[in-house]
């Protein structure tokens, strides 16, 4: 018998679904890095 090999999304999804805390985390982190990136490009507009 042959296994179908996983995919690489499905794999990620997995790791999301078991790790959810961590998942919540990296997701804030980067949101609040872009809108910290964005108010910092604002602030120098105005400059």
């Amino acid at each position: 018998m042959e296994y179908a090999k996983e995919k690489r999304t499905s794999k990620i999804f997995k790791i999301v679904k078991e790790h959810k805390f961590i998942s919540i985390v990296i997701g804030l982190f980067f949101l609040f890095s872009a809108i910290n990136i964005i108010l910092i490009y604002n602030f120098f507009k105005i400059l």
